[in-house]
């Protein structure tokens, strides 16, 4: 990560994409440097917003792309997040969770929406292999380049019986709601409710170190990953907009599932023609923005017209 300081340039002429950074394997993500790069960002660093795309826009393909099934739609989601963690990079607060947590979370949120927007996933997508994504045996050598709180989640998710594991991989993962979680392992929906209940119940236990979760990180639990619908997910929104308790929960259990994906499988480099995308779509918002006096002195000089204009017509 040390050649985050060691950037070539890349600003050029004002109206050409933002280049990315020298092409190089995606590198381990990590709090601190991402968090600098989000930081960064938010004071309109172009330079650390190309490295942070580089660093991450690989493994959020891999992520959306899981989500919604469709290559094409992955690809707008990206683009669609990027441009937004553009605009929104001052809103990361690095005191509730790291800066790869927050970056998957609005990945994800995009790609459900994209999803649902689809009303139904098409035949022959591509899916994770939720079951190989948490096996625990694992290389070594590629454990060793995870954070060590990502170990600690993956090992939990691991540790749970298979159909508990699988159930709550295909929810986050994928999205699936219950009902197509019963579907694809073919089981009652209640049973499939079940697995996923029971599967964040007992993470949670392995997580505080063998203490029974209460009926709020339960329920939270169960909202970050997903599987919390209907009236019951509407009942938990009511009572996280009162009670700060609620909120914290949430984000510790969206933290922790986010961690997840670092161990989804390498994609490769961040692809650069989302990168060229989002580069032009930033500089038409920037060509846009430095317009004020240009349109400021029109509305003066429109304002002095219709001034002279009843003058006229008050005579």
């Amino acid at each position: 990560m040390g050649e985050i300081l060691n950037l070539r340039r890349i600003v050029g002429q004002p109206t050409a994409p933002l280049p990315l950074a020298s092409r190089i394997a995606p590198a381990p993500v990590s709090l601190e440097p991402l968090a600098l790069l989000l930081t960064e960002t938010a004071a309109g660093n172009e330079r650390a917003f190309a490295r942070l795309y580089e660093l991450t826009g690989g493994r959020m393909l891999a992520i959306a792309r899981g989500i919604v099934g469709r290559a094409d739609v992955a690809e707008d989601v990206v683009q669609d997040s990027f441009l937004r963690v553009w605009r929104w990079a001052h809103r990361y607060d690095p005191d509730k969770g790291p800066a790869y947590a927050w970056l998957v979370r609005i990945v994800r949120n995009r790609a459900l929406s994209a999803r649902e927007q689809m009303h139904r996933r098409e035949d022959g997508h591509c899916e994770l292999d939720a079951e190989a994504l948490v096996q625990p045996g694992r290389d070594p050598a590629d454990q060793a380049m995870r954070s060590e709180e990502a170990r600690q989640v993956n090992t939990c998710l691991a540790n749970l019986p298979l159909n508990h594991r699988r159930s709550v991989a295909l929810v986050y993962f994928e999205g699936l709601t219950h009902r197509e979680l019963a579907e694809r392992l073919d089981v009652q929906l209640g049973t499939a409710k079940s697995w996923v209940r029971r599967g964040l119940a007992q993470m949670s236990r392995c997580l505080s170190g063998g203490a029974d979760a209460d009926w709020r990180e339960l329920m939270a639990a169960q909202y970050a990953a997903g599987s919390l619908q209907g009236a019951c997910r509407r009942g938990f929104e009511r009572r996280r907009e009162r009670d700060a308790r609620y909120c914290h929960a949430v984000d510790v259990w969206e933290n922790r599932l986010a961690l997840l994906t670092e161990f989804l499988p390498d994609s490769g480099p961040a692809p650069s023609d989302i990168w060229n995308r989002v580069a032009q779509q930033i500089q038409r918002e920037r060509i846009y923005l430095s317009r004020p006096r240009f349109w400021q002195a029109t509305s003066a000089v429109l304002a002095l017209a219709v001034l002279a204009l009843l003058v006229v017509v008050l005579r």
